[in-house]
């Protein structure tokens, strides 16, 4: 009798901890059928609609290289206007090169409630996947720029900016490539890698419906990048 119990509560605790482990992706792909923008970097240098901010990136052998010059204080950006969007998906595939950092990051130039018209990013390490609400979070304007001026911040932001971000580990082989997709649908972002759902971060700030800019933005020299498409439902 005492066996079957212990018997039943391991089956009980395995399903309950398979059911918490088994979070998958809730927006739907197929949602996504306007190509707004693709660029397979077939090209020996970056096309015209490419902005460049504090970057030496260059097209070679069929990718983008994202390059920060050595006396920069700022990471390289490689930007992609668009006609303002609020859903969107951006695909990209990567392979760290020197770099072990760089994120895929959100703009409204007309934005002025956030530094720099920053609405959100996703931010990719070999070691861990991150997930920014910029908006309503850390480049808040009032919370930027307390934190570049170095003054302390009250414990209530604090606690705020604990819901503007999620992070989740993972382990990437850095000597290989890989593909990044990120949805974003209402006020819900989430991140795959390699098809496999990472996580998914739901604030306010996600919400923003004027979404004109796509940044790829390199940490340090150097990132590889192709395969770059951004689409809209």
């Amino acid at each position: 009798m005492q066996v079957d119990r212990l018997f039943v509560l391991v089956i009980f605790l395995f399903g309950f901890l398979s059911c918490a482990n088994a979070e998958e992706a809730s927006i739907e792909p197929s949602r996504y059928q306007k190509v707004v923008f693709e660029d397979e970097f077939s090209g020996d240098h970056l096309g015209k609609r490419w902005g460049m901010y504090k970057s030496e990136s260059v097209v070679k052998d069929g990718v983008m290289i994202g390059i920060t010059p050595e006396d920069a204080d700022h990471p390289s950006v490689n930007t992609i206007r668009i006609d303002p969007q609020g859903d969107l998906e951006v695909s990209v595939s990567f392979k760290f090169a020197g770099s072990n950092r760089f994120q895929v990051m959100y703009r409204d130039k007309n934005c002025k409630s956030s530094h720099a018209g920053h609405i959100c990013h996703v931010a990719v390490t070999p070691d861990s996947l991150t997930l920014y609400d910029g908006k309503t979070g850390i480049f808040r304007k009032d919370i930027r720029d307390q934190r570049k001026l170095k003054q302390p911040v009250s414990r209530e932001t604090k606690e705020l900016l604990k819901t503007k971000t999620a992070r989740f580990p993972m382990k990437l082989d850095v000597t290989q490539w890989h593909d990044l997709t990120i949805r974003i649908q209402g006020d819900v972002m989430e991140a795959s890698v390699d098809g496999k759902f990472i996580g998914r971060l739901q604030s306010e700030g996600l919400g923003h419906s004027t979404k004109d800019q796509v940044n790829l933005t390199t940490n340090l020299r150097e990132v590889h990048y192709d395969h770059f498409k951004i689409k809209a439902p």
